[in-house]
């Protein structure tokens, strides 16, 4: 149960469901209340689905290339810098443009992947793979499917009410809370960058 419990914390404080509900505002901003439970739905699926095939796959995709978690979390820890860039550097007036030049569609399908990248960060999925082989019962992850259900169904709900008052027009507030989150975005991102340099050069000095 020890492990459970332990697996269920450390998922959830790598998916940060508050923060992912500042993100997940911030990007549904003007929409309906019913249209962002379905954004919300889908989004909590395709991180489930990435997540699950982490915790199932990751840790023989990543030694069938040869590639160590360490290079792993930097490699992903260059990519939440690039989208943290992107959040503070894009402007309202490039929104309006951006909206003004695409199909709702397209415009859908995009605002969901900075949500994504960071649900399913370099962060959390280097968690899961390590939850998958450090706490696994034969050849299925139990503790890390459980632990990833579990957090992504509270995040669901977190997300779900903390939308509900969230403002429907662009504001001064959006724009800032936008900024704020691509800074700790990109403050994330350079975390699990210089963390996987040393880890990946700690046995090196030793």
């Amino acid at each position: 149960m020890d492990n459970y419990l332990q697996g269920i914390l450390t998922i959830f404080s790598l998916v940060n469901p508050v923060i992912c509900a500042q993100i997940f505002n911030s990007l549904e901003r003007g929409k309906s209340y019913n249209q962002k439970l379905k954004d919300l739905t889908k989004t909590i699926l395709i991180v489930g689905v990435i997540l699950s095939s982490a915790a199932f796959f990751g840790a023989r995709l990543l030694q069938s290339f040869g590639i160590s978690l360490d290079a792993f979390q930097v490699a992903g820890g260059i990519v939440l810098i690039w989208m943290g860039f992107g959040m503070l550097s894009k402007s309202s007036s490039e929104d309006r443009r951006e909206k003004s030049s695409s199909t709702k569609e397209s415009i859908d399908e995009n605002n969901l992947v900075p949500l994504v990248l960071f649900a399913a960060s370099p962060g959390t999925i280097t968690g899961v793979i390590t939850l998958s082989i450090t706490q696994s019962d034969a050849e299925i992850p139990l503790v890390a499917l459980f632990s990833i259900v579990g957090v992504l169904l509270l995040t669901w709900v977190i997300v779900a009410v903390l939308s509900r008052k969230s403002a429907s027009k662009p504001s001064m507030t959006n724009q800032v809370t936008t900024k704020f989150m691509g800074l700790i975005v990109l403050a994330m991102g350079v975390q699990f960058l210089l963390s996987g340099i040393k880890d990946f050069y700690n046995p090196l000095l030793q």
